[in-house]
């Protein structure tokens, strides 16, 4: 049986996600967090610790990309297993993904991911032909994907990296992805048009929708090195909130051009952190304003911006939906599809 820390350095080891490479141990915040790894052998566990007791984070384990296991982590320090009694002369890899979105509302709320012990030995990971980043909101975080439809719970256990659009869409193309998202926000205001709940403003950080001193103290506040891991293409899936908060204010007239000019500075910022990706605006539904982000890609491209798309999505139906009215597994399954085509032909 052998032990290993699971940190940077290692070339049999990926890390998933944003995370502050500095932190003993790593933190997992972003959806979509974790590690990968081939194994030749039987049994893995993972040392993971939750710092709080709620909320619950979930992860999931995937062999060769199909799902193993599932399981919520209990506060405090243990080992999970992650596979065991598979044949010991075969060969797998092993990705162990964070599920549930980080929570604003709980900044000291975090997983830990310490170590990992197996039987067997690791081999030389597979390559991943492309990276992709994923900017977006609950649709991107996979929120109520996995629940009956007609839910209203608002709970972690619905949310899910694996079921939603991104992590499809990824698998189609051989990318390694990153995940930044978060329920309610939008470009420039939240579903309540509250203008400090918002992607744009910490994208530039590691973890920038978390405030606090827990927050700070495991890096979350840091500047994000973007020459650590340069994206191929880059697809933001934005606006529903921010039409939720002009709806919510009746706004739509005075909020129209600072919400154009909020989207516009956005692509900005991730044009000049990732100056090779392609960009790609996945609209919002029909009824969610989408010529907003035409508008500003225009714009983008009359200042001089290339690489610069956007891309429609079908709308999604009540009988689409799992929880509080958010696409359910099968529904993702068909957007990652159609999107992974659409990358395809980038």
């Amino acid at each position: 049986m052998t032990t290993i820390p699971v940190e940077p350095g290692n070339p049999q080891l990926r890390l998933m996600g944003r995370m502050d490479e500095t932190q003993r141990p790593l933190c997992l915040d972003w959806t979509g967090s974790g590690v990968e790894f081939r194994l030749r052998g039987s049994d893995v566990w993972a040392e993971i610790e939750a710092t709080e007791v709620r909320p619950v984070f979930y992860v999931i384990v995937l062999a060769d990309g199909r799902p193993i296991c599932r399981f919520p982590v209990e506060p405090g320090i243990r080992f999970y297993p992650l596979i065991l009694g598979m044949e010991a002369e075969r060969e797998r890899t092993v990705t162990l993904m964070r599920e549930t979105q980080c929570m604003p509302d709980s900044p000291a709320a975090t997983l830990r991911l310490r170590s990992l012990r197996f039987e067997g030995e690791l081999l030389p990971l597979p390559r991943r032909d492309l990276k992709i980043e994923f900017i977006g909101d609950s649709l991107t975080s996979g929120e109520g994907t996995l629940a009956p439809r007609g839910n209203e719970e608002w709970i972690t256990a619905w949310f899910s990296a694996r079921a939603n659009y991104a992590y499809v869409a990824s698998e189609m193309l051989n990318a390694e992805f990153r995940i930044l998202s978060q329920s309610g926000y939008g470009t420039v205001w939240n579903y309540l048009h509250d203008k400090d709940r918002n992607m744009s403003d910490g994208y530039e950080k590691i973890a920038g929708v978390l405030f606090g001193p827990e927050a700070e103290a495991r890096g979350c506040r840091k500047e994000y090195d973007f020459s650590s891991w340069q994206p191929d293409i880059v697809c933001i899936r934005l606006l529903s909130n921010d039409a939720g908060g002009m709806n919510h204010l009746q706004s739509f007239e005075e909020d129209h051009e600072p919400l154009v000019q909020g989207c516009l500075s956005l692509l900005e910022k991730v044009r000049r952190n990732n100056p090779k990706a392609k960009i790609v605006w996945i609209k919002p539904s029909t009824d969610c304003h989408p010529e907003i982000a035409d508008e500003a890609a225009e714009r983008a491209r009359e200042r001089g911006m290339t690489d610069l798309y956007t891309f429609a999505l079908p709308d999604y139906r009540p009988e689409d939906c799992g929880a509080r009215f958010h696409p359910a597994a099968e529904w993702n399954r068909t957007a990652g599809e159609l999107l992974g085509n659409y990358l395809k032909s980038l």
